[in-house]
């Protein structure tokens, strides 16, 4: 059964919602990985400080130098990842009209002695503009903007880090509230469960509250900051869940955010009608905790428990 102690008809919840929906899950501070981005540059020093001592030498002592470099590396394929960084490309390989070159046979070439192999990719580096990255002196700020330019991709990652530890600390705050309450309960992330419906399915949820050490309570949680078919595939596959949870004696709550929201009414009314334990975050801060409380509490009861 659901845990919702405050029910509304399907409209006022929807509005409440969508009213109180976070925009997005990224503090301003975490908008960019300050940290990350540095350690990734203290882990390319070796490369940096080689790569620059090549400033402006003629283009067959650039191509000569950068091979030179890749034959002595004890980890080919981090200077590699590390020269078509600063051109701003990431991948396992690099196309263009002219051809595709696959980093990891690159790799497995280079390390077997085939030194033609790293004069090539050094020429392919040096016609893409490696060369002129580096004449242009101060390749540590070049990579540094680099980097920060690839954040955007970083944030889509970020997105969710970030809502999952917001719905952490409610789901710790809730695991100490029914400590109170004088409940013998525990919380865990990233925690597997199987189906006890003899199917051998298993289940990955972000967060798991145990009582007395078996599962009672699985949260997901997930944000999202623009719309898309999304949360529409995730609502289907968790009122499937929802319900199998359900079927097992487990509580099934889905935490979910952001302005990604925003036009898709119609998801959201079904998420509630069919799953009914969904919450924003705003909405678990005011009825989360005393829902927990109020279930874990009737069923303690029920089995003649406190």
């Amino acid at each position: 059964m659901p845990i919702r102690q405050h029910r509304p008809p399907t409209e006022e919840f929807v509005a409440d919602f969508l009213d109180t929906a976070v925009p997005s899950a990224i503090p301003t501070d975490r908008f960019i990985d300050w940290e990350s981005l540095a350690d990734d540059i203290d882990k390319y020093s070796d490369q940096i400080t080689a790569i620059t001592s090549l400033e402006n030498v003629s283009e067959e002592e650039f191509v000569d130098g950068v091979a030179d470099a890749l034959m002595a590396a004890e980890d080919t394929r981090e200077w590699i990842d590390f020269y078509f960084e600063l051109v701003g490309e990431r991948g396992n390989k690099y196309s263009s009209l002219d051809g595709v070159w696959k980093f990891y046979p690159i790799q497995r070439a280079i390390d077997s002695g085939d030194r033609e192999k790293a004069r090539d990719l050094a020429g392919v580096l040096r016609d893409v503009g490696l060369q002129y990255i580096v004449d242009q002196g101060n390749v540590r700020n070049h990579y540094r903007g680099m980097l920060v330019g690839m954040e955007s991709h970083a944030r889509k990652n970020r997105q969710g880090s970030c809502f999952e530890d917001e719905v952490g600390e409610r789901v710790a705050e809730a695991t100490d509230r029914l400590r109170e309450a004088g409940h013998d309960v525990t919380d865990d992330d990233e925690y597997t469960t199987a189906y006890n419906d003899n199917s051998g399915q298993e289940k990955t949820v972000d967060f798991a509250i145990f009582e007395d050490g078996d599962l009672a309570v699985a949260v997901e949680a997930n944000c999202y900051k623009v719309q898309g078919s999304k949360p529409s595939e995730i609502r289907r596959s968790y009122n499937h869940v929802a319900q199998r949870m359900r079927d097992d004696g487990v509580v099934f709550v889905w935490i979910t955010d952001g302005q990604g929201w925003e036009s898709m009414e119609n998801v959201l009314a079904e998420s509630y009608n069919d799953i009914v334990d969904v919450y924003n975050l705003s909405q678990a801060d005011q009825h989360l905790t005393d829902d927990l409380v109020a279930e874990f509490t009737d069923a303690s009861t029920a089995t003649g428990g406190l």
